[in-house]
């Protein structure tokens, strides 16, 4: 693993950690539904970011997170964006 793919994984946690805080910090002033439903996909990619950056320290973890647990966070996590611009 090479530099600069640990740090695109650091780079990711740390801008959907920040995301997912702003948004919260927003769904605690408002108490919107909509915002509720971003804030659980930001907070989606935030753990999809700590088990790829558990992966740079350790190889089990790098092994037993395979491309479907990746694919099927982000999946989830659309969905949850997808329900909070629908329209109610």
């Amino acid at each position: 693993m090479n530099e600069i793919e640990i740090f695109v994984r650091f780079s990711f946690l740390g801008l959907s950690t920040l995301i997912s805080i702003i948004s919260f910090i927003s769904l605690i002033k408002t108490k919107e539904m909509k915002i509720a439903f971003a804030s659980i996909g930001f907070l989606l990619f935030t753990l999809e970011g700590i088990i790829v950056s558990i992966g740079v320290f350790s190889p089990a973890v790098e092994h037993f997170v395979t491309t479907e647990v990746l694919v099927g966070t982000t999946f989830i996590s659309l969905i949850f964006f997808y329900l909070s611009i629908l329209k109610r």
